[in-house]
């Protein structure tokens, strides 16, 4: 995965902002234009985007940062809002001077902070992705009962497995294909891609939990940015309602596509399809 990503974005860094490190891969070739690739909670840049990195990156710059608390994005400061990754992420792209049109696509967790970007520097996005994000007309009450759906009480015990109990429901929420490997390799897994951001994330949660009417109140500037919504129609953790409602809402000036048996895993499961559809979207 590493060779991939090193293959196709020759930049490798840690750029000093104002109040964090950020960990970002990039490409800066001429005559490309730039897509910004913002990964969901508790994954990194390259693990989130492995399946789109050698496509997407033949037609643009792509540039794949670490969200703050994950990878190798570090920060003393207790500031958990989506606002503070994206302050994070402009600061650091103007210190390795980006230009200021770019694309954003977000998945997950990293769609609202897609969507928080536009909101506060919509003048500097060309179009927007939005991926399974929990945009405007997502819910605390709507994730938890998706959760009890999945046998467990909670979206925290989805997005944070802490045993397999916990891991058989994420499986069922997320994945359209179960992983077939054995209870002890599942128990590593949880080991070293949850445990060491399980503090992080549930601080992430809990400020999104409280802030909700906020989020929720929002229009993210999606009324003016062009903005591609793709969802998988079986997504138990942002349901495709969601993603319906913002096509609903602004119908102008958004395009919704569906996988129809994918999960919250649609850039996983159905990647060849979601990056055509990228491409189209966004042309060169």
């Amino acid at each position: 995965m590493s060779r991939k990503i090193h293959k196709s974005l020759r930049h490798d860094t840690l750029i000093q902002t104002s109040k964090a490190i950020v960990h970002i891969h990039y490409s800066k070739e001429r005559n490309k234009p730039y897509l910004l690739l913002i990964h969901g909670m508790g994954i990194d840049a390259k693990t989130n985007w492995y399946k789109q990195v050698g496509y997407l990156s033949k037609h643009y710059n792509l540039i794949m940062p670490d969200l703050i608390f994950f990878g190798g994005s570090t920060t003393t400061e207790k500031d958990y809002s989506p606002e503070f990754q994206v302050q994070q992420i402009h600061e650091a792209l103007a210190l390795i001077s980006i230009p200021s049109k770019i694309n954003v696509m977000g998945f997950s967790y990293g769609g609202l902070v897609a969507a928080v970007y536009n909101e506060l520097y919509p003048e500097q996005i060309n179009k927007l992705i939005i991926i399974d994000g929990p945009v405007k007309f997502f819910s605390t009450q709507m994730a938890d009962s998706l959760a009890l759906s999945a046998g467990v009480p909670s979206m925290t015990n989805i997005l944070i497995p802490h045993n397999l109990s916990d891991f058989k429901a994420m499986q069922k929420a997320v994945m359209s294909k179960k992983l077939p490997i054995t209870a002890r390799l599942k128990t590593k897994m949880i080991a070293h891609y949850f445990t060491p951001t399980l503090k992080f994330r549930q601080a992430q949660l809990n400020y999104l939990t409280e802030k909700q009417s906020r989020y929720r109140s929002l229009n993210y500037n999606l009324d003016k940015t062009p903005t591609l919504l793709m969802w998988g129609a079986k997504d138990g953790v942002v349901p495709l309602s969601v993603g319906e409602n913002l096509h609903k809402h602004f119908p102008s000036t958004t395009k919704l596509i569906v996988f129809k048996k994918a999960k919250h895993d649609t850039h996983f499961r159905y990647a060849k399809k979601l990056n055509r559809a990228v491409v189209k979207f966004l042309g060169n």
